[in-house]
């Protein structure tokens, strides 16, 4: 890896201008998607083992618990790019941050009594507070660069998108299952029968939300630094401009 970063800041014409980092709009609002792709594709994997293996419910069931979700973020589209060209990226992204976080608390105090109702309402919320910034901060960051560099910016935050939800899922999954492994192994849960695996596993979950509420916590900090960014000019001959 490092090999590659070296190779690509030396030569010519880089496969991945990774000189988009040297702007700090963008590193700011990278790091930002980063830590709410881990959170959202680690809601997605978790809510559906919890309700299927904890509340019992179908896979359909488990299913219809995220629809509402994606509608609100496809209604969300053309309102938050509206909102963006008003106000920026920053109020955005500290609300929606806001939302994102306070849902996630929530889930991480969640009970076996907590209804199917109020689950799909929390989830709901998480894909509204997320709608509200991945939009407007991902705009934000690639409005800072020199039009040279827009195609490597907008790869650089599709492949770390890509690559901090695998890692966020990966990470979160083993934080639930190290919390479960720990519960079962406490006097609370040195009963072995269908309850006490069933308690185990809500145990791991709100760490696993515990650890993305704090994750959201960093990011949120990250978004009081936002600024609305102004692409520089591009340099005549289309040479490329130095970064700043």
């Amino acid at each position: 890896m490092g090999l590659f970063v070296w190779r690509q800041l030396v030569i010519p014409q880089p496969l991945l201008d990774l000189r988009a980092f040297g702007y700090k709009v963008f590193r700011i609002s990278t790091l930002i998607m980063m830590i709410v792709m881990m959170a959202m594709f680690s809601a997605m994997m978790l809510l559906p083992i919890f309700l299927q293996n904890a509340l019992g419910y179908s896979p359909l069931e488990a299913g219809l618990v995220m629809l509402p979700g994606g509608v609100v973020m496809g209604i969300m589209s053309p309102i938050t790019g509206r909102l963006f060209d008003k106000f920026g990226a920053r109020w955005l992204a500290v609300i929606g941050l806001a939302l994102i976080g306070n849902t996630l608390w929530q889930f991480a105090i969640i009970t076996l009594s907590t209804s199917y109702g109020m689950i799909m309402l929390l989830n709901t919320l998480l894909m509204l507070g997320i709608s509200m910034l991945m939009m407007p901060v991902m705009t934000n960051a690639l409005n800072e660069l020199p039009p040279p560099l827009y195609p490597h910016g907008t790869a650089i935050i599709g492949t770390l998108q890509q690559v901090s939800g695998a890692v966020g899922t990966a990470l979160l999954v083993t934080v639930m299952t190290n919390g479960s492994k720990r519960f079962l192994e406490s006097p609370s849960g040195a009963q072995n029968d269908a309850t006490g695996k069933i308690l185990a596993m809500l145990a791991g979950m709100k760490s696993a939300f515990l650890l993305a509420f704090a994750l959201i916590a960093v990011a949120w900090a990250c978004s009081l630094f936002l600024r609305r960014a102004a692409a520089p000019e591009k340099e005549p001959g289309g040479k490329r401009v130095s970064v700043h």
